[in-house]
């Protein structure tokens, strides 16, 4: 899975998505004016966009690593 790396500008929230084919768990805390890397194709990152509550992250503004952001879990839900 390939994650893009954006600006939120939206209300404090989390999410929790499912992704690639295995359809894993990614979870996600959303801060406002924070870096987050999202799916770029998935539905709720599409949604994000239109609502104009995620820009592009410029290149310095990456997550120190995926459990800043974003943690994947597999299993059985």
């Amino acid at each position: 899975m390939k994650l893009t790396h954006y600006i939120y500008n939206g209300p404090q929230s989390a999410a929790n998505l499912r992704v690639g084919e295995a359809r894993e768990l990614l979870e996600v805390q959303l801060q406002p004016g924070k870096p987050v890397e999202l799916p770029a194709d998935h539905e709720y990152t599409l949604v994000l966009l239109e609502l104009k509550h995620l820009v592009l992250a410029p290149p310095d503004a990456k997550p120190a690593g995926k459990t800043a952001t974003a943690t994947q879990k597999s299993g059985q839900e």
